[in-house]
């Protein structure tokens, strides 16, 4: 055989097995399609109810929606669909002709929708995510949506119809409207765990590997040195806790029979030990008032500031379960709806509260508020207050 011929054979060899592939790739493709697609069709679950009971459920399922994003019922306005009577207008006194015929005005016609909402949002509402909620809320009607935006407002415009209508007949309509003289009422907020030292080395590497931003307490067990450590090294946000008591205080770390030198001395070596943390605690349950005001006064020379515990929030409660991290956000709002915009709370939650926590905290988070680490929350106030001497 000539080699001619044998490069020829080869050649179609390989072309041949090339196209096997080719085939067995799209089949592949196709088969993954369907599935995506058959998965889709399960996860969408269509309520079997009558078009009567969708007309009544959803434009409140859809204000519910809004209520959680911190939209408040007087930002949504329910549109009529009845048309407005038309204004008389003035006649200009002038002669008939004979031969004309009176022209006859053809009566408005309404729209024949279920409902037309319209809502004032502000700019700081994570659209596209409150979007998809509503979508997939229509997607269970057997409903769905087209949107429209307005290049200079970025104002949308929503057009609903049934998704079985090829014709995408609009059946309710809801015009967002972007607003800057309205505010939701949000909060800045921080979260310090005070009870590492009850947390397994395996728990409290879980913790402090979480993406969320909260600070903790240091623990200062002498016997959890190991505790110390993980935590330091983890670069986690901490702050150090430092007692002031009376003589007889022998585990507190300033006592009121100390030297000038002795407690300024200890200032020193805490803030040098500790030179990452986010700041030092002082607490003074025995009022020692002028104690405490020298050493806030002696770690301001220092990067590591003190703070009176009076700053925190202490969030105590022997309920068990989800409620215990409900009636934690609900404190929150409350304290938000008061005008209490920097909150910073100290919390003790084993590790099963902390996992609630996580879990409940994207609903808080959707009405605006945002969580901070101790450093940045007072960094923001620190900003606040230098805006507003400004003024």
């Amino acid at each position: 055989m000539e080699k001619s011929q044998k490069i020829k054979i080869l050649t179609i060899i390989s072309l041949v097995i090339f196209a096997v592939i080719l085939i067995f790739l799209k089949v592949n493709s196709i088969k993954e399609v369907e599935n995506k697609i058959q998965g889709k069709e399960e996860k969408t679950e269509i309520k079997q109810i009558s078009p009567d009971e969708v007309k009544k459920i959803v434009p409140h399922e859809i204000d519910s929606i809004l209520y959680q994003y911190g939209i408040k019922p007087e930002w949504i306005k329910n549109i009529s669909n009845a048309p407005s009577p038309e204004k008389p207008k003035k006649e200009k006194t002038k002669k008939q002709d004979k031969q004309s015929k009176p022209v006859v005005k053809q009566p408005v016609q309404a729209e024949n929708l279920w409902f037309t909402k319209e809502v004032t949002i502000p700019k700081d509402i994570p659209f596209a995510e409150m979007n998809l909620e509503i979508v997939n809320l229509l997607n269970g009607y057997n409903l769905s949506s087209t949107s429209f935006e307005d290049p200079k407002t970025y104002n949308q415009l929503f057009n609903i119809y049934y998704t079985s209508d090829s014709a995408k007949k609009v059946i309710a309509k809801i015009n967002f409207i972007y607003s800057d003289k309205i505010k939701r009422e949000t909060a800045d907020i921080c979260i310090v765990l005070d009870n590492l030292d009850s947390y397994t080395h395996s728990q409290l590497e879980k913790l402090l590997s979480t993406i969320e931003k909260f600070s903790v307490m240091l623990p200062n067990d002498i016997n959890k040195i190991d505790l110390q450590t993980m935590v330091m090294e983890s670069k986690k946000d901490y702050l150090v806790k430092a007692e002031i008591g009376l003589q007889d205080d022998i585990a507190a770390e300033f006592r009121s029979d100390m030297k000038e030198k002795d407690w300024r001395t200890k200032v020193r070596t805490i803030c040098y030990e500790f030179d990452k943390a986010a700041g030092v605690v002082l607490k003074n349950p025995k009022m020692q008032h002028k104690m405490e005001m020298e050493l806030l006064d002696e770690f301001s020379k220092f990067p590591v500031k003190a703070y009176r515990d009076t700053l925190f929030t202490k969030y105590n409660s022997s309920e068990k379960s989800n409620k215990k991290i409900t009636d934690l956000f609900k404190l929150i709002l409350s304290r938000a709806k008061n005008g209490i915009i920097s909150q910073i709370y100290v919390v003790n939650f084993k590790e099963e509260d902390f996992q609630n926590y996580l879990t409940g905290l994207h609903v808080i988070k959707k009405r605006g508020y945002k969580f901070f680490t101790f450093s940045d929350i007072m960094k923001r106030r620190a900003k606040l207050e230098a805006k507003e001497q400004t003024q």
